[in-house]
This record gives structure tokens, sequence and C-alpha cells, in this order.
């Protein structure tokens, strides 16, 4: 006879476990096979959610948790718990072997034992019955007559009455139904082969049968799967002194308890204590490990049981009475960080909560403001795009630094060496010493911490505090006059009209790089999203701080209009500022330059968007000024900002007359062309366009390479022409 081992600890595949001469024995302290016959707790049965997870997953190698188990005699493992999980993998095999021309037939029954008594891998010994509808079921039903539909089964010869009263042998059969309707469609080879060879299992050797027990009795009560959680649990508490076992059993359940009130849209609260498994390894783990790295990066780890059952509580007894408890939670409105999905939170939300929860545990005396100052320390930072971007980095070190700290004023962070700029940037510094020299730091702080969380800011107001600073002294005082007068020039969502007012006052100030391309564009633009004032501010710390201290606090715009009163003809982008029309035209503050045709405004944000070239768009604009005082009162002017964007004179509102186009066309040279809409032929005008020497282009009449001055007089003239003829 030849076995294979089976070893505490080790992974098995399927394809193991059903080979040689082993056999997988289902012994009488086990209940009754129950998935086919049994929902979970939203309606679904347990084997539909099994197979679709499967489906789902064939191309995966997956881990189906820990099988219970001993061994008696030699090659006959006896599960203590695995049963359901076991026995719809063996019925989904023979289910497969019916559809794939008997390619599975070997995991179904050893090939020595064929022409004896067709023992199939998988024994029921929890009564007779069960046994030998399965060793029936394998040889006629899965190999020898493979035409044969589950709905025939209880026909069948070998079929007893006495079956029908066996609750595993009914459940079986519904078992293989929903097996049947799911493999359907599928390919059954390809699946199989999945099945055997991807799948595992973690085996846990219970030593003999009175062990088993014990385990059946704690946690075979269920009837599903265990998760990864329930098999760490035994493997935990077998690890503590056994005079607190109890106890720790005891707190198990009061992790648990915490995590399946907190599951949100999970079923189990698995997700959730998993995750917070995971914050105690990267806690405990030399944050430049190997170890650490890997937990980190990766969806899957395995849990350290020498960490003691006191310290895990202690770390959970952090978050579920001050992180996230109701009255005085740090992280009120983020609830879901405790129910993640399969793969837990993001780094940017380990960064969020793993350093101040280790730092409360570090220091348990710390007064409700110091956590605070800890909380709203990493908040400001998550909010910054290179900290972000560089989270895999900046988590590890956020760890270190709390460990390292000092003393429990966040500030004594000043004091570690060799920390990353990441984490204690230029601002920061300056920030943490401020506070350190400050009478009234809580004021400060709470100053700085609200506007760190506006959106135009995100966590970074470096020019606001050099703004304040007069030769190397801070000053608070001013910190707020300025504070003010930015946040009522910038405040909300950045979309209000007014705004064009301020963009057109700098435009005189000199400003480095406005309008620019910004970050993430391919036009040019006068600052529109939050991100572009930040890096504008930023790029000009000193001109917006001249800015500002002309503005009045009490009149914001005043100041303002002044500028744009004051500013020269031939100034760059002088056009901009002295005509509102050019900034309102663009919806997003966007255009694109062409060096012939100069500036085009771009109306929205999309490829075909309408776009007005400036020289066209001033040219409208400087005819509708003149419109109530010429013949252009008589007729419909109007604006095409599609393709070469023009302006249109209609002879009607219909639109169903003459039309003069006039458009720029490079190089401060402009086109005119006349038409009819609906009689577009030459001849049309009768000797009306020889006069002007307009020549026909085979569409319309058309005379180019005009000056603007030369233009708006042919058009006047044209448009008294026509309306006498």
């Amino acid at each position: 006879m030849e076995y294979n081992s089976f070893k505490t600890g080790e992974t098995y595949k399927l394809q193991d476990m059903f080979s040689k001469d082993n056999k997988i024995i289902i012994p009488d302290l086990q209940r009754d096979y129950c998935w086919g016959t049994t929902n979970d707790k939203e309606g679904r049965n347990l084997v539909e959610r099994f197979i679709d997870n499967l489906m789902k997953n064939k191309e995966k190698e997956l881990n189906l948790g820990l099988l219970y188990g001993y061994e008696a005699p030699l090659g006959h493992i006896q599960l203590c718990d695995g049963q359901q999980r076991i026995t719809t993998l063996f019925l989904l095999l023979g289910m497969l072997n019916k559809k794939s021309n008997d390619t599975f037939r070997r995991y179904l029954i050893s090939e020595k034992e064929e022409s004896d008594d067709w023992e199939p891998y998988l024994q029921y010994s929890i009564r007779e019955s069960s046994l030998y509808f399965l060793s029936d079921l394998t040889r006629i039903f899965f190999i020898e007559n493979k035409n044969l539909s589950v709905s025939d089964i209880k026909m069948q010869p070998w079929y007893f009455k006495d079956y029908d009263l066996d609750p595993s042998i009914q459940s079986m059969i519904a078992a293989m139904e929903i097996i049947g309707c799911k493999i359907q469609n599928d390919d059954c080879e390809n699946f199989g082969k999945s099945i055997v060879k991807k799948l595992s299992f973690l085996y846990y050797d219970m030593g003999n049968r009175t062990k088993g027990e014990e385990t059946f009795v704690v946690i075979n009560t269920t009837g599903e799967p265990l998760s990864p959680t329930e098999n760490l649990k035994p493997l935990l508490i077998s690890k503590q002194e056994k005079e607190k076992q109890d106890e720790c059993a005891q707190k198990w359940e009061t992790w648990e308890q915490f995590f399946w009130n907190n599951r949100g849209e999970n079923d189990t609260a698995d997700n959730g204590l998993n995750e917070f498994f995971r914050w105690l390894m990267l806690l405990n783990l030399d944050v430049e490990s190997k170890e650490f790295k890997q937990i980190q990066n990766t969806g899957t780890y395995k849990f350290d049981l020498n960490i003691k059952f006191d310290k895990i509580d202690e770390y959970f007894k952090v978050v579920s009475e001050r992180l996230f408890n109701e009255k005085n939670a740090e992280f009120p409105k983020n609830i879901d960080w405790l129910s993640p999905d399969i793969n837990g939170n993001s780094q940017v939300v380990r960064f969020r909560i793993l350093p101040i929860l280790e730092y409360i545990v570090r220091f348990p005396n710390a007064t409700d403001r110091d956590i605070k100052r800890v909380n709203f320390f990493f908040q400001n930072l998550a909010l910054i795009s290179n900290v972000t971007k560089a989270i895999s980095e900046a988590l590890p070190e956020a760890i270190r630094v709390v460990k390292e700290l000092p003393n429990k004023d966040i500030c004594s962070l000043l004091d570690i060496n060799g920390v990353s700029h990441t984490i204690l940037s230029e601002e920061v510094k300056l920030k943490l010493e401020i506070y350190r020299g400050a009478q009234n730091r809580d004021e400060v702080e709470d100053a700085f911490w609200k506007e760190e969380d506006s959106k135009l800011w995100g966590g970074e107001i470096l020019p606001m505090l050099k703004w304040a600073i007069d030769d190397g002294v801070f000053d608070y005082n001013s910190f707020k006059t300025y504070r003010d007068k930015f946040n009522n020039v910038f405040h909300g969502d950045l979309k209000y009209e007014e705004l064009d007012i301020t963009r057109r006052a700098l435009l005189t100030r000199d400003l480095n790089g406005f309008p620019r391309i910004f970050r993430g564009y391919t036009n040019w633009c006068f600052a529109w999203d939050y991100e572009d004032w930040k890096i504008l501010i930023n790029d000009n710390i000193d001109q917006f701080k001249s800015f500002l201290d002309e503005l009045d606090i009490n009149d914001i715009y005043a100041a303002q209009y002044q500028m744009i009163e004051n500013s020269h003809s031939g100034k760059d982008y002088d056009e901009f500022v002295k005509i509102p029309e050019l900034l309102k035209y663009c919806d997003q503050k966007k255009m694109q330059w062409n060096d012939e045709l100069g500036w085009t405004l771009i109306k929205g944000d999309k490829k075909n968007s309408e776009r007005a070239n400036v020289k066209t768009y001033r040219l409208f604009l400087d005819l509708k000024k003149q419109e109530k005082e010429t013949v252009l009162a008589y007729h419909d002017l109007w604006f095409w900002g599609y393709d070469v964007s023009k302006v249109a004179i209609d002879e009607n509102s219909n639109h169903s007359g003459w039309t003069i186009d006039v458009w720029h066309s490079g190089n401060d040279k402009y086109i005119l062309n006349l038409f009819r809409r609906n009689n577009v032929v030459e001849n049309s005008f009768g000797d009306l366009p020889s006069k002007f020497k307009l020549v026909w282009n085979g569409e319309r009449y058309e005379i180019n390479n005009l000056s603007i001055d030369d233009l708006k007089g042919l058009v006047n003239d044209l448009l008294n022409e026509l309306d006498v003829s």
C-alpha cells in the first residue's frame, strides 16, 4: 500500500488528497452533510455560493483554509472539520467526470481497488446508508452510467427507500442538482483540472480522536467553511498559557463581535478582523524587514502566532474604545475602514490609522489634545500628493518615527535624526517650530488645521506661513490677516464669475507662468482646478503676498479693479485684462496657441468643444458694440464657434437670405465671404462682387488679406449696398 503523508502546517492540493491508497473519512463524530439543503443569511444556497466562487477564481491558485483531522489507521484521514467543503468538491468532481469522458475518474476511486470493492476516496462513516450510497453513486452514477441524470437516481435499483430518511444523502442529491445546473455551460475538463491542481488546503493534525472531538465541539458548528480568522483562532489560543486559554477565547469573542457589529456590507466579520491582525503585524515587525514589505504590499500574509493575546487586546481596546468609539472617535466618519473588502484597506488608510494606534499604545497617558495633534499631523500628510505617491515608503517611516518619538509631544519629531523629507518637509518643520514657540498653541494649531483641510491647499499651507513671517519671526495676527483676505478671494468651489476679476488683476502682477500649461493639461490655462491655483501660488509666493497687501479686507475687489484699470497697453495678455468677455468665453479658462493664428479660446473641456480665435472673437465684440449705431442693427449678428471660428452677419434672423462671414486668417489678416444660404451659385449678387473685388471661389464670393480696419469698412459698405439692392 502506498500513502501520502499529511503533516501539520503543510499545504495539500486536491490531487494530493484523492490519490494513491489514501482515504478521506467522515467519522461518526461528524454531523450530516448539509450544504445542498442549506441557505446562507441572504437566502442563497451554500453549494451554489461555493461553486460560483470556484468558477469566478478558476484561473487562480486558491487556498480553501484549514482541514482539521487525524490519521487512523495509516492512510485514513479522519476529518474533524472540512466535511462540507471536501464532500462538495468530491460531488463536483463526480459531476465533471460524467461530462468529460472519465477525465477525473482517478480522483474518485483508487485504480488498484477498481476490480474489488470500488471504494471511493471519500467515505462516510456517519451511518451505513451514507457509506453505501456514496460508494454506489461513485461507481455507477459518476463512472459506469454517465447517461443517468440526477433526477434518475431515486429510480435506480441501488437506491433504497431508507435513503429517503438519510439527511446526508438527500443533501448530496440536492447539491448535485445545483452543480449540474452550474456546470452545464462550462468547459468541464479545464474547470476540473483547475479544481484538482489549483485548489489547496492547509492541514492541521489533531493527533487523535479525543482532540478531534474537542475541536469539533468548539469550532465545527456552522456548516460553512472556516474563514482565515476562524482558522487562526485555535492555533493562536493553543499558543497561550493553559490557564489563560479560556480568557483568551472570551477576548476573541469580544474582538469578533466588534468587527461583526461594524462589518458594513460584508457578510461576516472576517475582513475587518483580518485587517486588524494585519495592523498588528505591521506594528510589530521591523519596518525595514522583508516580511514588513510583503505584508504591506500583498493581500495575504501569515500571522505571527507568538504575539501575545494581551498585546493584541491592548491594540484592540485602542481601536474599539478610542479610534472608532462613537463618543470620542478619532475617525468618526471612517467606520468603513473596519469593514474593508477581502484585500484590506489601502496603504493610505493604514498610514492614517497605524501611527496613531501605535502612539496611543506607546503613550497611554497622552491627553485628548496630544492624540488629536498626532491624528491631524498624519491626516494632513495623507492629503499631500507627494506623500500618497510615495506611500509604500511613507507608511513604514511613519510607524518608525512614532516608535522613536522622544516624548508624547508630536513636536519632538524635530529631535529625531534621519527623518525622511516625505514626513519632515520644510513646511512640516516650520509648523512644528511655530507650535513649539507659540504661547497660544491650541489656537494656532486649530487655525492651521482648518486651512490645511481646504481643497485648494490640500494639506500644504507653506505660502500662508511665509506671508506671516517677518525677519524670521512668525506673527499669528499677520497670519490671520492674510488668511482672511485670501479666503475672501478664493472660496467655495472656485467656479464663481468674480474669480475672473482676480485672474485679470493677477495678469498685471508679472507672475511666473500665468497663464501656463498646468500639470496634466495639453492646453494653456488661467488656473481652473484647485491644484492649478496651488501650483501658481507656490511658484509666486512673494507676488501673491504683494497682491494681498494691496487688498482691503472690506472690499477685496476695489484694488483689483484699480490694477486692471492701470494696466498699460502692450503688456503681455493685456487684451485679457481689458476685455472681460475673453475669459468669460472660456468655461474652464483654457486656450491654445498657434504661431500664425495666435490664441484660440476653448469653450468647454472636450475635444469637440466650441472655440474662438481671439482676434475673430474681438472683431465680433467690436461689431456688437457698433451694432446699435450702424446698419448692423437691422441684421442678425452672431458667432460661429466650430471648425474655423467666424463672425456671421445674416440678412435676417431666419438665416434664409444672404450671409457675410468674416474671420481672422493669421498674421493679423482677415477674410470675408459673401454668399446666399439657399442659392449658392455664381452671379447671384449682380455686379456687387466685382465692385468690391470679391472673387468667386466655387462656393462663395471671397476677399482675403484684409487688415482689421479695411475689413470693418468693407463690412459697413457691403451692408449698405445689400440693403439698397
